[in-house]
């Protein structure tokens, strides 16, 4: 599908920025598992602690501290993690979502500029693209996306389409 360049203005709301946080983090780079995994095995250990109360002093002592560790920790990491991003929320809220970048698709490659500093991205270097609720992320690797949220639902469909043709296999969503 030949189409002429789609050029946006990137404006990351509150919302915009919370979606994309939560699903980057906890859903794309899957870091949910290694609390999960400290929280399952910390909670087995309490097990066992458990099990021998009855022929092991402080067995029951070990095994709560074991159990308060293994789920007050990772607890504590997704709360921390939450709290940066309300705080993050708050600061774009003050700043009045300000454009962040203005983005170019042309049939060769993307093109992201902010302020003076402009970025080309080729087709064939693009990590992946993400369809969320509010926005559209590219990945141009594997650590850093621009994020393409539309003003309405046929700006998102029409720049959905155009990821779709130019990144055939690497669209997700």
């Amino acid at each position: 599908m030949k189409s002429g360049p789609l050029t946006l203005e990137a404006r990351i709301t509150p919302e915009v920025f919370r979606e994309f946080a939560f699903f980057d983090t906890f859903r794309r780079q899957k870091r949910w598992k290694g609390p999960a995994l400290f929280a399952l095995i910390m909670g087995g250990f309490a097990a066992v602690c458990f099990a021998l109360r009855g022929s092991r002093e402080q067995a029951v002592l070990i095994g709560t501290v074991l159990l308060v560790v293994g789920l007050g920790l990772p607890a504590a990491y997704v709360l921390s993690f939450y709290l940066s991003v309300r705080r993050r929320e708050k600061a774009l809220k003050a700043a009045g979502c300000p454009v962040a970048y203005r983005l170019r698709l042309e049939e060769d490659g993307l093109s992201a500029r902010q302020g003076e500093k402009e970025e080309r991205c080729p087709w064939d270097q693009v990590a992946e693209a993400w369809r969320l609720r509010r926005c559209l992320c590219v990945y141009v690797d594997r650590q850093r996306a621009y994020l393409l949220p539309p003003q309405d639902e046929e700006e998102g469909e029409r720049l959905w389409a155009f990821l779709t043709d130019h990144l055939p296999g690497k669209t997700r969503g």
